[in-house]
């Protein structure tokens, strides 16, 4: 996912904000399906927190309950695993497409549209920044979700992403400045913490990842590319 990350440990306090009371609903009985998913969205909060801070293999399911405020029976209700609860973090992570995604259309995609969609979701990235923290700390634990395989936005994404850069009606210099500002924008926020020493606040590493996005995809184009406009 894109960029708007903060660097080593920072975060931004980006819980759902549910109203109180709900600690105890899979105690007793079936809760109703609105509190279920409230229930469902502060366990991911919680876990997230410990995913950082502890990491994925050092937190059990228990720390997460006890956090809840029930017991760990009551957490299988809602997660029958804790490979379950990452998982729901990854699909989390890749939900935040699901808007900007709609920016594309369904026909030729321009630079200028890619650039309104990458925007979009840089802009997505900097109200969810815990996600791609726990993702970056947890890459080992995340792998196997990758080879077990996985479905929904992540894959729709990647596919539209082959079909753009490929798509002769956009020129290839334009294709290749969306391709190299879409690896700035997904792929360079996942890249380990060592790497970026001195990047400063997670603020101002997003900002400087969007500058350099629109750098490349406004740099000085050629007569072929203005025409396709």
């Amino acid at each position: 996912m894109p960029s708007g990350v903060p660097r080593s440990g920072e975060q931004s306090g980006e819980r759902s904000g549910e109203q109180s009371g709900e600690r105890s609903g899979a105690r007793s009985g079936a809760p109703s399906e609105q509190s279920d998913k409230s229930t469902r969205e502060r366990i991911l909060d919680i876990a997230t927190d410990l995913f950082i801070a502890k990491g994925y293999d050092k937190t059990s399911l228990r720390e997460i309950a006890e956090q809840m405020g029930f017991t760990k029976a009551a957490l299988y209700y809602h997660f029958p695993s804790k490979e379950d609860i990452l998982g729901a973090l990854h699909e989390r992570l890749h939900s935040l497409v699901d808007e900007p995604i709609r920016l594309l259309g369904d026909g030729t995609v321009t630079v200028e549209t890619w650039e309104r969609f990458l925007d979009a979701c840089m802009e997505k990235a900097a109200q969810h920044t815990k996600l791609f923290v726990v993702h970056r700390v947890n890459q080992a634990a995340l792998a196997k979700i990758h080879i077990e395989g996985h479905s929904g936005a992540h894959t729709e994404l990647e596919e539209r992403a082959r079909k753009i850069f490929s798509d002769p009606a956009v020129p290839l210099a334009g294709r290749a400045r969306m391709a190299a500002a879409f690896a700035i924008a997904f792929i360079l926020p996942m890249m380990p913490d060592e790497l970026f020493l001195g990047a400063g606040s997670g603020s101002e590493f997003s900002a400087l990842l969007g500058e350099i996005v629109h750098d490349v995809l406004r740099s000085r184009r050629g007569p072929n590319e203005r025409r396709a406009r």
